[in-house]
């Protein structure tokens, strides 16, 4: 694997750092471009042994079988300076399970939401291709990146735990299309804003144009860090035909009270108008905790402490195409609880062990 890679996620907290033990790279780091990538996979126990081998309505490690879920490969030209004009972009492909949850509609997908070419468990994404001009101090990129709301990401490198959270999977999007500015007015303050086309969206049905923003201050010492993220626009709810204005943020408070300890904090709400199904406004949010410990410097512990609430039974589902047989209308509340540890005997290789 690569080092921990958070893409465009500038709002979140640095949550695995690197040994001191250089990569090993095949491509030299002299290269105008940089090339780079890493191969995920592992292996859900599901002790119910469902005869479908699904473990529930998940959108993501959702198979008590052994998955590849990515093959990643990134080529980017980034931004070095502090001044003047530089131009750079970047270019991801995904091979593997994961695929679902890199897809945009109007490229993996047609505007209706149905596959285009990835038909099977595994398939093909291509999550972020934009370019970029500016330098370190303000930026401003136009294409396809991830989203900057939420805690967890599409990136395998950049989560400590190898399954993920409801609040990643059923609350939030994943990638945008559209323009997005990033000033950093301060070792300390972050602000991002940017104009999209909505969620998971090249092309849909009913293209809007859609805001996003954020905001992120970190103290000299490390000690706290704050983000708030928000999202804004119509979007297509699960009545056919019918669409209204849905809004989400993402409130994140990350403490290290210690060089060892780290606790974080997210807090999330969404709502969609015209979304529930007797036509009112539907809800979903939920509060995600993560507590990470360094037992060495090669091994470090993880807990995760979820509860998530889906309302109105809107988000949280299986996929259909995928050949989930869970699929319906889940409302209510849900709760999760993970332990692991994430054990780097080598900077290039992690493994993440977790119940």
């Amino acid at each position: 694997t690569a080092p921990p890679d958070t893409g465009v996620q500038l709002l979140y907290p640095q949550r695995v750092p690197p040994l001191e033990r250089k990569v090993k790279r095949l491509f030299p780091e002299s290269l105008p471009i940089s090339l780079r990538g890493w191969v995920s996979g592992g292996y859900v126990f599901n002790t119910s042994t469902p005869g479908s081998n699904f473990n529930g309505p998940y959108n993501e490690v959702d198979r008590d079988r052994p998955q590849i879920n990515q093959i990643y490969f990134i080529a980017e030209r980034a931004l070095s300076a502090t001044k003047g004009i530089n131009l750079g972009g970047r270019f991801d492909v995904l091979y593997g399970n994961d695929f679902f949850l890199a897809q945009s509609n109007g490229l993996e997908r047609n505007e209706a939401a149905f596959p285009k070419w990835n038909h099977e468990i595994q398939g093909v994404a291509l999550p972020q291709m934009y370019a970029e001009i500016g330098n370190k101090t303000f930026s401003v990129k136009a294409g396809h990146f991830y989203t900057i709301i939420g805690y967890e990401g599409v990136p395998a490198p950049s989560n400590f735990f190898y399954s993920k959270s409801y609040s990643y999977q059923f609350a939030g999007p994943f990638t945008h299309w559209g323009g997005l500015a990033t000033a950093n007015i301060s070792p300390q303050i972050t602000f991002q804003a940017g104009v999209v086309n909505g969620w998971d969206a090249l092309d849909r049905q009913h293209d809007k144009p859609t805001f996003i923003g954020g905001a992120k201050y970190e103290t000299d010492d490390k000690f706290f860090t704050g983000s708030l993220a928000v999202i804004t626009g119509e979007e297509r709810t699960t009545i056919p035909g019918v669409f209204g204005n849905r809004t989400r943020y993402s409130a994140l408070i990350t403490l290290r009270p210690m060089e060892k300890l780290e606790y974080t904090f997210h807090q999330h709400f969404s709502s969609q108008a015209n979304g529930s199904p007797n036509g009112g406004a539907a809800t979903w949010y939920g509060v995600d905790q993560y507590l990470y410990y360094a037992l060495h410097k090669t091994i470090k512990g993880g807990f995760r402490f979820e509860w998530f609430r889906d309302h109105d039974g809107i988000r949280v589902s299986g996929a259909p195409d995928r050949g989930n047989p869970n699929f319906g209308r889940f409302a209510g509340d849900f709760f999760s609880v993970t332990g692991g540890v994430n054990y780097t005997p080598h900077p290039n290789i992690t493994f993440r062990p977790e119940v």
